[in-house]
């Protein structure tokens, strides 16, 4: 494997405005970055802020983090952590990456926002770069990934419309999360996060994973499109089987449905291709993308296969903020520099390398771990049903490790693209420590 040098950038002025170095307390005693109140808050002050401005619609984990370089993160008291979470998978090519702020800063020189009323140099560009890299079609862009699986939605919709007003049917798969809009959280086949909100989006029936016989009886002539994710994310890091997506798409074939797939957490090489159906070897006709595709700037987009790329007519659909000038100009340098770094083979090699050493931690402590899967870089520790995955998150932050979870008991690791091997073995180290303290 390509080691690199650390992506730690030299502390500049930002960083000695935010941290003061106290003097040493004992001879010899290594001096420590500690917070300095200079235009900060303290992280109490943020809490504060937070319990009484905030809407309370998240569980917060105790930390806030005010600075980040390649895979590092630092708190509002200056302690440093390793972040395996990327944000939820979504800061690809790590904290503060130089290439991302220069196009950035060059594009907010520029041009910020003109509306999808006009032309735009970056959509054309950046439009391109996703058809390339997947198939032929069209992309339409938006905001963010529930953006993305609404529009795919209402393509499916307006597909079977076109074709009889009673083609409405899609179908989704329990224990699947595609967002938190109406439509999207309709094809979320998870209760707790239907609760409390009345009637959903009616003519949505949902599947158990990787059962192709209830996926056929559920299927018919009023199906107008399946929508899946290859490893349901939140589900539990979970991967399909190839056999059961294969019938996914021979059953859409068969009732002239559509099959989308949302890549929205696999896709932009987090699992060692750029999207994961480019290693199963089968072709939707709609592909959902956010997370990684900005790199850290919120950015979503839908990729409709050539054949339909005339569902949606002028009119049917839209956004004020999507593609704007800003966020495809930095989507376009995430694909730029992975191709230039061939980041996607080191991925891949990254992702062997992980697994293995999670393998190896799974094997120590039997007694907690009861599996490991993923693909890549997105890999899940599944835990004994005693423990809870939140409860191991929170005691990851004491050990300076950033991790997330995927329901009740898998933590989730989803580090950058761009993580060195010498970070994957320390963050084994803190894991095994973690899990040495239970």
């Amino acid at each position: 494997m390509h080691e690199e040098e650390p992506m730690k950038r030299e502390k500049g002025e930002f960083l000695e405005n935010l941290y003061g170095k106290l003097s040493q307390d004992q001879p010899g005693q290594k001096e420590e970055l500690r917070y300095h109140p200079h235009g900060q808050l303290s992280f109490e002050e943020i809490r504060s802020l937070d319990e009484k401005y905030i809407l309370p619609t998240y569980s917060r984990l105790p930390v806030s983090f005010v600075y980040g370089s390649g895979e590092f993160l630092y708190d509002s008291e200056g302690r440093e952590y390793l972040d395996f979470l990327g944000g939820i998978a979504v800061t690809s090519l790590g904290h503060a990456p130089a290439d991302l702020i220069e196009s950035l800063t060059r594009q907010a020189d520029m041009l910020w926002h003109t509306s999808n009323l006009f032309y735009s140099q970056q959509q054309v560009l950046l439009a391109r770069a996703l058809v390339e890299i997947n198939f032929p079609g069209k992309v339409f862009f938006c905001n963010s990934g529930t953006e993305a699986n609404e529009a795919a939605l209402k393509i499916m919709r307006a597909y079977g419309q076109k074709k009889d007003k009673h083609k409405f049917k899609i179908i989704s798969l329990l224990n699947s999360f595609h967002g938190r809009t109406f439509g999207s959280m309709s094809v979320t086949g998870q209760e707790k996060i239907h609760g409390g909100f009345g009637p959903l989006l009616p003519g949505v029936e949902y599947v158990t994973p990787n059962n192709t016989q209830e996926l056929e009886e559920k299927a018919g002539p009023e199906l107008c499109g399946i929508i899946l994710e290859p490893i349901q994310g939140e589900g539990g890091v979970l991967p399909l089987e190839k056999e059961f997506i294969q019938k996914a798409r021979d059953i859409c074939d068969k009732h002239s449905a559509l099959l989308c797939f949302d890549e929205i957490q696999t896709g932009m090489g987090r699992c060692g291709s750029y999207f994961v159906y480019q290693q199963l070897g089968i072709l939707p006709d709609i592909l959902t993308m956010a997370k990684g595709l900005g790199g850290g700037f919120p950015l979503g987009a839908v990729l409709v296969a050539e054949k339909y790329c005339d569902v949606l007519a002028e009119g049917m659909h839209g956004s004020t903020f999507g593609g704007n000038h800003l966020a495809c100009a930095v989507a376009y340098e995430v694909i730029r520099t992975m191709e230039s770094r061939k980041l996607v083979d080191e991925v891949r090699s990254k992702g062997i390398y992980l697994a293995a050493g999670l393998k190896r931690l799974g094997e120590g402590f039997p007694e907690h771990i009861v599996g490991i899967r993923g693909l890549g870089l997105l890999q899940g520790i599944v835990l004994n049903e005693r423990l809870e995955a939140r409860r191991l998150v929170e005691k990851a932050l004491d050990e300076g490790l950033v991790i997330g979870r995927a329901g009740k008991h898998v933590l989730r690791l989803a580090p950058p693209l761009t993580v060195r091997q010498a970070s994957i073995d320390q963050a084994l180290g803190k894991l095994k420590s973690l899990f040495s303290k239970i």
